[in-house]
């Protein structure tokens, strides 16, 4: 005859089985869950510092979407020259010209195109060009301007960004007097 405890402690004993099969199944699924995103991590890791070793290449090549950011580890020098735009009140007072005057777009695309007139030999219209626009306008700072200057500025970057800004060295390319109509 069969008792019901022992059918019980059957039933209990079969279920824990079930139970320990199962546990131990997602155990090892969750194992190689971790091995899979383990591996996936060290190979995107060693994916994005691989091109690192491009800093130590003679030719080192950069290529997107990986990077070794040759902008960030290039050696720059000390120094660097500007091309800009000055105003000379009758004084001889100096005033920065704000780059749009000289062209439309953000500041980096007004200087690519400052650059590229000073390149192609068309430093003085572009400075006549200023120096009209100047004419036009009605602003505080630039209503005593009488003259445009095209400069070359060379700058030691340690000494700007501790607070001299004056250029170690300036060369004028272009100069334009400033005409306004005298009503």
């Amino acid at each position: 005859m069969v008792r019901v405890s022992d059918l019980l402690a059957r039933s209990v004993s079969a279920a824990g089985e079930r139970e320990s099969e199962g546990a131990s199944k997602f155990l090892e699924q969750a194992a190689k869950g971790k091995w899979l995103a383990g591996g996936t991590s060290a190979f995107i890791l060693v994916a994005v510092l691989w091109p690192i070793l491009q800093n130590w290449r003679e030719g080192p090549k950069d290529s997107f979407p990986l990077s070794y950011y040759p902008m960030f580890t290039a050696k720059r020098s000390g120094s660097v020259r500007v091309t800009y735009l000055i105003g000379v009140d009758p004084a001889g007072g100096r005033h920065q010209i704000p780059y749009t005057y000289a062209g439309t777009g953000g500041l980096n695309q007004v200087r690519r195109q400052i650059n590229r007139a000073v390149r192609e030999g068309r430093s003085e219209a572009l400075c006549e060009l200023v120096a009209a626009s100047v004419a036009r306008q009605e602003e505080a700072t630039l209503a005593y301007v009488v003259r445009v200057h095209l400069v070359i500025g060379k700058y030691r970057l340690a000494d700007y960004f501790a607070g001299e800004t004056r250029p170690v060295s300036e060369h004028i390319l272009a100069s334009s007097e400033v005409r306004r109509n005298v009503a």
